[in-house]
């Protein structure tokens, strides 16, 4: 379903389990959308009783676009907390991949009181820094994908040429959700992250109160949420776990760590 919401932005939901369940709010990250989390929604609707609200993040999947400049980690922000009060009207888990994940620390930052505990999946929390993002190979991949896209979307292209694009690096029962959430998604708010738009006025060591969780990818493997980001986040919030899925891409909870990667999903909702 679609949901107006307060920010003048329409944001594509899926709304799964019982009313009155544990809220659990899923952020994808950038250029994915919420197919991507069919996996866990499988795991967990398996073995829990939750109320998870799955979206898609503005110029995602079947959310409106934006404008470029609104692409920012406040924007996103105000969507998600938009959508809380909406949906749930009270405090939320939250977890969010890549950009979901700065968004969702940057929801627990300015609404507290909407956030009851955190899971970033890897997040690129201190990429504001010009510098990093020049020197980051995952960040030089950037304007490759968005000039592949933008001609794929120009001639209308169909699903088998986003799947031929994408399948030399991505795991081939990721395949199809990775084609397909490209096929829908705005490359201007890549344009954001090339640009630094979306760290503008988001401070990635502003503490949180609520329990938090990070997992980290595998830096032998190009994580992005780096060893050397750990001790500035931690002297934030000393009461944050950071724990390493070992052999863990970027895209974490892809088949070949997914396993692993569930482990610690409900090793942190079982502590939280």
């Amino acid at each position: 379903m679609r949901m107006e919401l307060s920010t003048g932005v329409s944001l594509a939901v899926d709304l799964i389990g019982e009313q009155g369940e544990r809220p659990l709010v899923l952020l994808h990250g950038l250029s994915s959308s919420r197919a991507g989390y069919a996996q866990l929604i499988g795991h967990l609707t398996s073995t829990r009783q939750l109320r998870i609200v799955n979206v898609d993040l503005r110029g995602h999947g079947e959310s409106d676009r934006a404008t470029l400049d609104t692409y920012d980690a406040p924007s996103y922000a105000a969507d998600v907390a938009a959508l809380i009060e909406h949906v749930v009207g009270g405090p939320v888990t939250l977890a969010g991949h890549s950009l979901g994940g700065v968004v969702a620390l940057a929801v627990a930052q300015a609404r507290p009181d909407l956030v009851q505990a955190l899971l970033l999946e890897d997040p690129p929390l201190f990429e504001g820094d010009d510098a990093r993002r020049a020197a980051s190979p995952v960040a030089s991949f950037f304007p490759l994908l968005v000039a592949a896209v933008r001609d794929l979307q120009a001639r209308d292209a169909g699903l088998d040429e986003y799947e031929a694009m994408v399948r030399p690096t991505t795991p081939p029962d990721d395949v199809t959700e990775r084609a397909d959430a490209l096929r829908h998604w705005d490359p201007a708010a890549m344009e954001a992250a090339i640009t630094g738009v979306v760290w503008r006025g988001f401070d990635p060591v502003a503490p949180v109160t609520c329990p938090v969780t990070i997992l980290r990818a595998d830096p032998a493997m190009g994580a992005v949420f780096e060893p050397g980001d750990v001790a500035p986040f931690q002297e934030a919030n000393a009461h944050a776990e950071i724990v390493m899925v070992p052999g863990a891409t970027h895209g974490i909870h892809s088949s070949p760590t997914r396993a692993a990667y569930l482990e610690q999903f409900d090793r942190f909702l079982d502590a939280t």
